[in-house]
This record gives structure tokens, C-alpha cells and sequence, in this order.
């Protein structure tokens, strides 16, 4: 094998679509010395003297003038990526392992790099699979060379009968179109003549149904062989006439809970215990409720015990934020996190909803309480599930958001929630409330469910300290000019609020009042981009952005109007405590907003989205100093009749009386 030429063995193994591990290793042997211990030329060291010889071919040969012009040099490189470094294509574990490096690294140029060398290798379809997936991983547009680069490569490899469906397969898989790899598959089935084949593709339908909990998928295709071990979720849904391929996991396990599951469960003798569960207890309006509501309860004496269960926590993260506001710590919480087994029923449901629900399951069967309280769409069913599988007398959903199916990984189970609620919420032990009168109707509509009383409303209440009434103070405290008014808000720097449209708002507002300052409180991924923004407008000295705070009435005692530019919202707490300090508000008008506050007497409602009406009623109300003045006094007293504690706390009280 002439490695540092480029010999008829080169040539040979060329034509192989994968080179044989032995001559890999053989390859490798006589990479660094040769036999007695010289050592092979690198391929680029023929550029020495190699460009000489190829004069004197050119000039005394016969064949001469037919020579392509090229040095040997660039024929160097071009034999180490075509022949030689065949020897170097990395097998897909060690590219899977490098790739997870770079991105825990958060190396972007190296990345890029490892991508761009194995598409100049002849690299395997299995070693090319993970690069792209480091690719999309990496948040690299598809439309990016590189990208497309791999894919064609991965694309171009010839793969005999049903490999390259089963390839192609994975790959969107592993891009996240599960339901375009079931198709190709699904095409291959009917397309393969070879029974061997068939086979090989149906367990891999087989592996797919399971992984994506989806039992019933290509039930006249798949036998239980094909899946190659007992299937207790699938012959379960089997048997249910509510169970059906075209529903969600999650839609199929409730149907299957509400028609068999329930059938021999007995409802426990519950001890006098409550048990809460949420998401977080981050930075949110929602988490903050449940922090507080925790807290009162675990305090006031009506239960024996309050426990709280929640999906992610960690003493000292941003799931931590209002753990001090509630009084736990890590010990004080069950952690309803992903790692564990489940059992049936729980197995039926999809993703890492199985071990957490079998958690809480697990819990209620010792603990007993007379009543388990979710907050928000996702706790509430695993509530549900577990709770009425271990024979809870009373459940309650409390949603604290305005609906809605996101754009993610996440959409097809919540894209299933409206069936599940509507069979859940007519049931005598399951209850559902409301923060706004906003949130209850856009539920009506996701539901396509009546509005009865079962859509009760229940506003957020809390204790409000004395109002800070020296705004002049207020301002000398933060550094900002008493004479200059300031425009503020505090918000979660993300997509759904709109910080990019509050910061052209705020850009446009300073072109006609030169002097504004602007008070951005708050933290998230977009902070930095309407940092630079503002600088791009020649505004960073008029831009304040402290971070996320926790005295944050201290910074609302220094603005002068505060806007909320929200894609959707819930009931806004954040509102409610700008009302309380006096501040008037300018916001879009969207889910609960308007209840937050008087339209017209405490502040404006402005059309969704619209920036420019935004900055002109806000002039206007800047311009009107009699109805500045008396903004304060009204738009306390309304924040304290509407959403005090003790008309929050009483009302759930009377909820958890079973």
C-alpha cells in the first residue's frame, strides 16, 4: 500500500463505499514510521520536488501536454481529502462524543470546523447524522452553507435496499419530524419486495411507536414480534374504545384512565393534608402566588400539613427565585424530575410525564391529602392522573396564563389538552379556576367548551406595604433626573413580552421628549439585544436596566408612567403593583390587562402591537397634569378593594373545603 503515493491500492479502496477496519488500522500503523523505523513522507512533502518532475514529464513525455495545470501541491491536498484521509473519517461514536464537547464548550468556530473537515472526508452516513444534529443543536440556520453541505453529503451516499430509508429515518427523527420518518418508512414497507427487509422496517416502526409512546401507530402493519417485548401500554389502548392512532399519548391515556382505569379505584380515607404543585418556584407572577399561597397555608392552621411537589427545583438557581417568599428549601420539596421508572398506567403517558406522574402518584398514596391544588395546564393533568388513579377526593386546576400551543417540541401534547379537560372538568372531584376573566373566556374558546360556573374567577391577591409617595427620591435614589420624566416596566426580557417593540416604542417616545429616561427592570435572553438597541439609537445614557430585582415597588415609586407591550397575558401581577405605588399605565390591550386597571382613570389600554398609539397616548397623559395628579390615590384604592390577600386567601379556603 503506497500511502505516500497515490498507488492502484488507493485506487481499489476508492471504490469501496466503506474502507474495511483492518486496512483502517493498517493505515494507521504505517502513518507515523515505516518498516525499521523510517518514517512515511506526509502527502504535502511531496511538494518539494515534486513540482520538477512534473516539469520534466510535461516537457520530455509524449503524454506530457495533456497534464492537467496543476502544481503538486494542490494535488497533494487533493489526494489526502479523497484517498488518503479515507484512513481519518472518524467512526460516528467518536464524531457523536466530539460534537457533544463542542457544544457543552459552547465552541461555535470549533464546531464549525469538525463539520466543515469530516464533509471534506468521506465520512460515513452515521458519522455525518451526528454533525448535522450538532448543526441544527448549535441553532445554525438550515439555510447556512455548512448545513447544507452536510446534508447533501449525507444525502449523496449510495446505501443498499432499505438503508437509506432507515438513514434518512433517523435523521429526521433526530431534526425533530418524527411523523415525516414514520412516512418514509412507512413508503420503504410498501415498496420492499424482501420479506428480510420488511421486517428490519417494521421494527424500526416498532421503535418509533414506542419512543414516541404512540402504541397504536401502524396497527395493521405491526405485530406484537415486531416490537420485540411485551407491550402491557399497547395491548391496554388496544382494548379501549376511546383509545384511537389519530389522538395524542396523552389524550389516549385519559381516555383509556376515564374508561377502564378508574374502574376499581377506591377513594383513600384522606388525612387533613394539602399538597401543591407547580412548575417553579422562578421568577414569575405565577410562582410568586404559589410561593405566598404556600406560605399562608403552611402557617394559618387549617391543615396538619401543606406539602409541595414541584417539576424543577434547585436551592441557589433561577428555580429558586421566591423560595425564601414561600420558606422551603430543597429538602422541603418533592422533586417530580425525570429520572425513575414508571408503571402502568403511568407508562401510557407520554415523555417524562410517566415518572413524574408515577411521583406524585406514589406521594398522594402515603401522604393522603384531602386535597392536591396544580397550578397551570401541565401540573394540573399530571395532577389529575395521579390523583385520581390513587382515589384523591378533590382536585384543583388553577390557571394563572392565557392559552395557547407554543411552537415547539412541546406543541403536540398541549395541542391535546382542550379533549382532556373537557372529560376532566365535568367530573365532581376535579375543579378548575381562573386568575382573570380574560384568561377564563380564552379558555372557553381553546376548550370549545360553555361558560358555566365551573369557569369561576378567582384575582390575585396581596399585602400591600405603605405607598411610596416621594417620586422626586425615588428618582434621586436610582440616579435618575427628578426633572426628566421616566418610563418603565418590569418584565421577563423575552419573546412574549416584546422587548424589542417596548424599545422602538421607547426610541420613538425620545424623539419628541429628548430628556425621557427609561427603566427596564428585569432579566431574560433579549436584555443584551435591547441594550444594543438603544445604543444603535444613540440612547444608552438614557437607558437604565438594573436586572431583576427584589424591591421592586422601590423602582416603581421612581417612574413616572409604566408600559407593558405583551404578546398575551394572563392577569399581570406587575400591573397591579405599578396601580398600588400610583403609577399610570400604558399597555396593550391583551388577556387580563384591562382588569388590572381603569381604562381612562388609572391608565390606557392600547391597541395590541401598536407602538405608535402607544407613545401618543402616553404623551398625552404626560401632558395632563391634573389627571397625573390624581392617578396615585385612585389607582391605590382600586388595586386594594380588587386584589387584597385576605379576599385570595378566604376564596381558596373555601375551595379546599371538601
Amino acid at each position: 500500500m503506497h500511502l505516500n503515493r497515490h498507488g492502484i491500492a488507493d485506487h481499489m479502496i476508492g471504490q469501496l463505499a466503506e474502507t474495511p477496519e483492518f486496512l483502517t488500522d493498517l493505515a494507521e500503523q504505517h502513518d507515523g514510521a515505516g518498516e525499521a523505523g523510517r518514517r512515511v513522507p506526509d502527502m504535502s512533502e511531496l511538494a518539494l520536488d515534486g513540482n520538477a518532475e512534473v516539469a520534466a514529464f510535461r516537457a520530455d513525455h509524449p503524454l506530457g501536454p495533456l497534464l492537467p495545470p496543476i502544481s503538486v501541491t494542490e494535488a497533494s491536498q487533493s489526494v489526502r481529502s479523497s484517498i488518503f484521509a479515507k484512513f481519518r473519517a472518524p467512526k460516528a461514536e467518536q464524531v457523536s462524543r466530539e460534537i457533544d464537547d463542542l457544544l457543552q464548550a459552547k465552541n461555535m468556530a470549533a464546531l464549525r470546523d469538525y463539520v466543515q473537515r469530516l464533509t471534506d472526508l468521506p465520512a460515513a452516513p452515521a458519522a455525518l447524522h451526528w454533525a448535522i444534529l450538532g448543526l441544527r443543536k448549535a441553532a445554525i440556520d438550515p439555510s447556512d452553507p455548512l448545513f447544507r453541505s452536510a446534508v447533501a453529503q449525507f444525502s449523496s451516499v449510495k446505501l443498499p435496499g432499505e438503508e437509506r430509508a432507515l438513514a434518512d429515518a433517523r435523521l429526521y427523527r433526530g431534526l425533530g419530524y418524527p411523523a415525516f420518518a414514520r412516512l418514509l418508512l412507512q413508503e420503504a414497507h410498501a415498496r420492499s419486495g424482501r420479506a428480510k427487509e420488511r421486517a428490519k422496517i417494521r421494527r424500526r416502526l416498532a421503535a418509533f411507536a414506542a419512543e414516541r409512546d404512540r402504541w397504536l401507530d401502524d396497527g395493521t402493519i405491526l405485530s406484537a414480534a415486531d416490537f420485540g417485548a411485551p407491550t402491557p401500554e399497547r395491548d391496554a389502548l388496544r382494548e379501549c374504545a376511546g383509545a384511537t392512532a389519530a389522538n395524542e399519548p396523552l389524550e389516549n391515556a385519559f381516555n383509556w384512565l376515564f374508561e377502564r382505569g378508574l374502574a376499581d379505584v377506591d377513594r383513600y380515607k384522606p388525612a387533613n393534608r394539602l399538597l401543591m404543585v407547580g412548575n417553579t418556584l422562578g421568577c414569575g407572577g405565577m410562582e410568586r402566588m404559589l410561593a405566598r399561597a404556600y406560605r399562608h397555608f403552611s402557617q394559618d392552621g387549617i391543615f396538619e400539613r401543606v406539602d409541595l411537589a414541584l417539576l424543577d427545583y434547585a436551592d441557589d438557581t433561577a428555580a429558586a427565585f421566591y423560595a425564601e417568599e414561600a420558606g422551603v428549601a430543597a429538602d422541603d420539596i418533592l422533586l417530580l424530575d425525570r429520572h425513575g421508572e414508571a408503571g402502568m398506567p403511568f407508562s401510557l403517558l407520554p415523555g417524562s410525564w410517566k415518572v413524574r406522574a408515577q411521583k406524585l402518584y406514589d406521594h398522594i398514596r402515603k401522604t393522603r391529602p384531602r386535597v392536591v391544588h396544580a397550578w397551570n395546564d401541565l401540573t394540573g393533568l399530571l395532577a389529575a392522573y395521579a390523583g385520581l388513579v390513587a382515589g384523591c377526593p378533590k382536585i384543583i386546576v388553577h390557571f394563572h396564563h392565557a392559552p395557547g400551543v407554543p411552537r415547539s417540541g412541546r406543541a403536540e401534547p398541549i395541542a391535546s389538552y382542550p379533549a382532556v379537560y373537557r372529560k376532566l372538568r365535568v367530573r365532581d372531584d376535579a375543579t378548575t379556576i381562573f386568575c382573570a376573566q380574560a384568561a377564563a373566556k380564552g379558555y372557553v374558546e381553546w376548550w370549545r367548551a360553555p361558560q358555566d360556573e365551573r369557569f369561576g374567577v378567582l384575582y390575585n391577591g396581596f399585602d400591600w406595604a405603605s405607598l411610596a409617595t416621594d417620586k422626586a427620591a425615588a428618582k434621586a435614589t436610582l440616579g435618575l433626573a427628578a426633572d426628566a420624566p421616566v418610563i418603565g416596566t418590569v418584565m421577563r426580557f423575552a419573546a412574549v413580552k416584546q422587548p424589542l417593540l417596548w424599545a422602538d416604542a421607547a426610541i420613538a417616545f425620545a424623539s419628541h421628549e429628548p430628556k425621557a429616561q427609561f427603566l427596564m427592570v428585569g432579566d431574560g435572553p433579549l436584555r443584551e439585544v435591547v441594550a444594543a438597541r438603544f445604543a444603535d439609537a444613540g440612547l444608552s445614557a438614557s437607558l437604565h436596566m438594573p436586572g431583576q430585582v427584589d424591591n421592586v415597588p422601590d423602582y416603581l415609586a421612581a417612574m413616572d408612567l409604566f408600559w407593558m407591550t405583551s404578546k398575551t397575558e394572563g392577569l399581570p401581577n406587575v400591573l397591579i403593583e405599578a396601580q398600588f405605588s400610583g403609577v399610570p399605565i400604558a399597555a396593550f390591550d391583551v388577556g387580563g390587562v384591562g382588569e388590572t386597571f381603569l381604562d381612562g382613570e388609572t391608565g390606557a389600554l392600547v391597541p395590541a402591537d401598536d407602538g405608535e398609539a402607544l407613545v401618543a397616548r402616553s404623551r398625552m397623559m404626560l401632558a395632563d397634569q391634573a389627571w397625573m395628579a390624581q392617578v396615585p390615590q385612585k389607582s391605590a384604592e382600586q388595586a386594594q378593594a380588587r386584589f387584597s390577600s385576605t379576599a385570595f386567601f378566604d376564596a381558596l379556603s373555601r375551595l379546599y373545603a371538601v
